[in-house]
């Protein structure tokens, strides 16, 4: 007789669906942590970056706002995502057509009470 994993492992513990939603938000969260602590480094160290690079004029923007680039990257990947989705977005012909009959019936039953299209 075969045992099945789920039986060794405490209901507690099992994998539940909402479970893949919480671990998503925490590796959002674990890789806003580390964008964070390294800007904060970054911040912290400005004179030695300035150091390194011999065009040091673009450093001290470039790390003061990172956040904001990195916000602005998002949105612009977050955009062009839906629009990409949208361009690509099939058609349902069946749907339609479904649809169609429902508005039909709809307006033969607004005026069978009454109303008038």
């Amino acid at each position: 007789e075969q045992t099945s994993t789920h039986l060794l492992i405490p209901p507690l513990l099992q994998p539940r669906d909402d479970m893949a939603s919480l671990r998503r938000y925490q590796l959002f969260l674990s890789v806003g942590v580390v964008f964070l602590s390294v800007w904060r480094a970054g911040l912290a160290n400005l004179d030695s970056l300035k150091s390194y690079h011999p065009s040091s004029t673009i450093i001290d923007p470039l790390v003061t706002y990172l956040p904001v680039w990195a916000v602005l990257a998002l949105g612009i990947y977050a955009l062009s995502s839906v629009l990409y989705r949208v361009a690509t977005f099939g058609d349902c012909p069946e749907a339609a057509d479904e649809l169609s009959g429902q508005i039909a019936e709809a307006k033969e039953k607004l005026k069978a009470a009454g109303f008038a299209f």
